[in-house]
């Protein structure tokens, strides 16, 4: 007979609640951070190649950054599974960054 266990799966068995605690916490705070910095980083390429002058784009960028960072952090609590916070976080943030730097390698 099969038993639903904490998390409602059925088969397997949930992780434990501190672990789960923790994956949600790093991604709150690493998975934020990364998230944002290359949203700044991406950011003031794009405003650098768009013709704004460098500190304004970067000024800009990370006025936005530290607008999402506290959102991002709370959205990682409120999705319903840490992988998925954990794959749009940390690899939205590697994205991000590859981006930018690619942005500045095409840039004039």
């Amino acid at each position: 007979m099969k038993t639903a266990g904490q998390s409602g799966r059925v088969e397997g068995r949930a992780a434990p609640p501190r672990l789960r605690t923790t994956a949600r916490v790093t991604a709150a705070v690493f998975g934020a951070y990364g998230f944002a910095w290359g949203l700044a980083a991406f950011g003031a390429e794009l405003g650098a190649l768009a013709g704004m002058a460098p500190a304004e784009a970067v000024t800009a960028s990370s006025l936005l950054a530290l607008v999402v960072l506290p959102v991002a952090s709370l959205w990682a609590f409120a999705v319903p599974r840490v992988t998925v916070g954990w794959a749009v976080l940390g690899g939205g943030g590697v994205l991000l960054i590859a981006a930018s730097q690619f942005a500045g390698i095409v840039g004039p």
